[in-house]
């Protein structure tokens, strides 16, 4: 009995701080940007909007986002590397992916993004032959994490890294964010687990 006892003692604690910090990033899930005074833009031509960022702490980027603008044809939305160009992950948004603040949202594989690098986050937009709009904004509305330098465009018609600059930033892609967890929560959740593989071995 109390073999038993401990044993569910230790697999409670150790659940318990899994649970924990399945709620704290559910918590902290962020979205990266939510931009002031939209405005419908009507006949935009295909090509990319990008917004080029920096971050102020570690983050993992949980998923990647483009705004609902009517989705007669599917969004395809990336994250850059920008010192490199490269593609760190990519997604395709579409009328059926998951609606939040005016946007619609793929998750993906967490990517870790690293504090005080550029970065941008690119959206394709193509016309397609339904009510797909574009939007422009006053602001980018970074969230408190985010350090915003500036939205690039092209016209391509698939994805890339924009590289022409203007002012107002157009919407398009998105995506949210938690920050990377402190070593003391992870060193907290694996000594709890540690401890249950080990009384496991033993039998208890």
């Amino acid at each position: 009995m109390k073999k038993n006892w401990l044993m569910t003692s230790v697999a409670t604690l150790c659940v318990a701080g899994l649970t924990v910090g399945c709620l704290d990033r559910a918590k902290a899930d962020t979205i990266a940007f939510s931009p002031t005074s939209l405005s419908l833009i009507t006949g935009e031509p295909a090509g990319n909007d990008g917004l080029f960022f920096t971050t102020t702490v570690a983050i993992f980027i949980t998923s990647l986002g483009y705004i609902d603008c009517g989705f007669s044809v599917g969004h395809a939305v990336g994250l850059y590397d920008v010192s490199t160009s490269t593609l760190l992950a990519s997604t395709t948004i579409t009328g059926s992916s998951t609606f939040a603040s005016n946007f619609r949202y793929n998750l993906i594989t967490p990517v870790a993004l690293t504090a005080g690098h550029q970065y941008a986050v690119v959206g394709t937009f193509k016309p397609g032959t339904g009510p797909d709009r574009g939007y422009q904004a006053v602001s980018a509305g970074a969230a408190s994490q985010i350090t915003y330098q500036g939205y690039k465009y092209d016209t391509s018609s698939t994805l890339d890294l924009p590289t022409l600059n203007y002012a107002s930033p157009i919407f398009g892609p998105n995506f949210q964010f938690v920050p990377v967890p402190e070593p003391s929560t992870l060193a907290g959740i694996m000594l709890g687990l540690g401890f249950f593989a080990y009384f496991k071995r033993l039998g208890i």
